[in-house]
């Protein structure tokens, strides 16, 4: 089971800075996931829409000017633009990128091939999710090669037809939103089944009984503990 870093290791550290991603690559974590904004047509890392709730600074994020933004700080700590963190990633683990607001697309165009001839990384190790299906069939068309995830927070009537639909390499579910039956198709499709936010063992232990392929976790270390440790508990039912 792939274990992603969720915002970093933002268990310990303020989310989405670059001090969460160094963090996460100290604990061992293989995989990152995080957030971008457009903000003057530069991906910035950050997760909600607001500053206000998350930041020192105020306002809509994709409506502030970069000047303003250098000086708003997440607990101290800078909002990191994606290009930083890709570099102090420099192919050491799988990013998975969430488009998360509006006009993301046509900077990630730029910096994907950038960050595979100059960083280092393969593009199986940049993942490109997003709850937002048309910006992935955008990224799908412009970039053939990509690895796009499309985001849900439900259990859709189709089942797990996105993935069809987007030729998707995986699909990302709410754990309070899973079940076998969407497991099995996403896999029957051909893709691997992500699941967030897991921080508990239970959770993990029942989400591994249920074949999911891997979990986005606050705490990325314990979640690779918890994998070590075997459990007798049957967790059949545990999602029903």
């Amino acid at each position: 089971m792939l274990i992603f870093a969720h915002r970093g290791a933002s268990g310990y550290v303020a989310e989405n800075t670059l001090a969460a991603m160094a963090k996460a690559i100290e604990l061992g974590a293989t995989a990152i996931e995080l957030d971008v904004h457009n903000v003057e047509g530069e991906l910035v890392v950050f997760h909600d829409r607001r500053l206000d709730s998350k930041s020192s600074g105020q306002g809509i994020i994709h409506l502030v000017n970069k000047g303003y933004l250098d000086t708003v700080t997440v607990k101290g700590e800078p909002i990191p633009t994606l290009w930083q963190v890709l570099e102090l990633v420099a192919g050491r683990a799988t990013i998975n990128i969430e488009l998360k607001g509006v006009n993301t697309v046509a900077p990630l165009l730029t910096l994907y091939p950038k960050a595979i001839t100059e960083l280092g990384f393969s593009a199986e190790q940049l993942l490109i999710s997003s709850f937002n299906h048309p910006y992935l069939q955008q990224v799908k068309q412009a970039l053939p090669q990509a690895l796009v995830a499309p985001l849900l927070a439900s259990i859709p009537l189709d089942g797990a037809a996105v993935v069809s639909e987007l030729n998707a390499y995986s699909l990302h579910l709410d754990v309070s939103f899973i079940s076998k039956a969407l497991v099995d198709d996403a896999h029957h499709r051909g893709a691997k089944v992500y699941v967030y936010t897991v921080d508990y063992s239970d959770d993990i232990h029942a989400l591994q009984q249920l074949g999911v392929d891997g979990i986005f976790s606050n705490f990325p270390d314990r979640a690779m503990q918890a994998l070590l440790q075997p459990t007798n508990t049957d967790y059949s039912g545990y999602f029903e």
